[in-house]
């Protein structure tokens, strides 16, 4: 390789060097040096409430309490922590970036409207800290990065740094999580249908990788080695689909599907999953001894799951053979 060629290759690096860092930087809003906060008074540790309207939505509120954010119109129930946090830590950290316009009639055009069609009005946002509330108008997206806002008390809009996201409903503001077992804990699981067949799936060891079904009849084998793994990953990352009160709702008769979960650790957590017009619903039997990370969830709540996590669960032997 001669000393013409090495210049080359050395150009075309610097190029591919500089062309990343181009297009790394162009979706980013321009922020100056010294820009100032656009709300200099909000302190995420003292917000105490959040509500937010979405067009004819109903209104959302959220409410920090001392273990951590609720719904109160969920009687309570656990907010997504991490979405609240990263919600306020957003308004925190915005700075102006650059002003757009304070006349009414052009506010639709960023989304920032008080009426009109849906994609022309803003999302209310007020947060309750101190004495007066602060009433926000979150419009659309910057065209990079960004958002274009205004304050409620204020005609002139900017955009700033951070993309403020905010869920699109109720729903979306729960922790929505149900169980949180890794897989690789599973040593057990107990699968008992209201018909009265029963699939046991168990490994002896935390090394084995797979699952393998209790007294297999003979001459049967599984259609392939991890047949049965979906069982044991279904309690992963469990998550409802909706959520009641469990006293504001009723089951009859015999549960669809029981179950029963051991872990390499000791423990074991139970539960029944009822039919009701069509739908799946999940009860959580007390005292598992696994922490609040491994079963967020509660007892005296009703789960909803989506028709397609239900019947992963509920497969029988026969859907998991091979096919001689």
């Amino acid at each position: 390789m001669n000393r013409k060629t090495l210049f080359v290759l050395a150009v075309l690096a610097l190029a591919l060097v500089a062309g990343w860092y181009f297009t790394s930087q162009v979706g980013l809003p321009r922020v100056p040096a010294q820009a100032e906060r656009w709300l200099p008074g909000v302190q995420v540790a003292q917000v105490k409430a959040i509500e937010v309207q979405r067009g004819d939505q109903p209104l959302v509120r959220l409410e920090r309490r001392e273990q951590g954010w609720v719904v109160p119109a969920k009687a309570d129930y656990p907010a997504d922590q991490g979405v609240v946090n990263k919600l306020l830590k957003a308004l925190a950290e915005a700075r102006k970036v650059e002003p757009r316009t304070a006349n009414p009639e052009l506010y639709g055009r960023l989304g920032l409207a008080d009426k009109g069609e849906a994609e022309q009005r803003a999302v209310r946002l007020t947060l309750e800290q101190g004495e007066a509330p602060l009433r926000l108008l979150i419009g659309k997206p910057g065209q990079q990065d960004g958002q274009l806002v205004r304050r409620a008390d204020e005609a002139q809009s900017w955009l700033v740094s951070q993309r403020i996201e905010l869920p699109a409903s109720e729903l979306d503001w729960l922790d929505r999580r149900v169980t949180a077992i890794p897989f690789a804990e599973v040593r057990e699981l107990d699968l008992r249908h209201a018909g009265g067949e029963r699939l046991t799936l168990a490994r002896d060891k935390a090394k084995e990788a797979n699952l393998q079904v209790r007294d297999l009849p003979k001459g049967k084998r599984l259609a392939f080695d991890g047949a049965a793994n979906g069982f044991g990953q279904f309690f992963a990352d469990l998550r409802f689909a909706d959520a009641a009160p469990l006293a504001q709702l009723g089951f009859d008769g015999k549960p669809a599907l029981e179950f029963s979960l051991t872990t390499f650790a000791g423990k074991t957590l139970k539960g029944r999953f009822y039919g009701k017009a069509d739908q799946h619903w999940l009860l959580l039997e007390q005292g598992s001894g696994l922490s609040a990370s491994e079963v967020p969830g509660r007892s005296d709540w009703a789960y909803r799951v989506e028709p397609y996590q239900y019947q992963n669960l509920a497969r029988k032997l026969t859907d998991l053979l091979a096919k001689d």
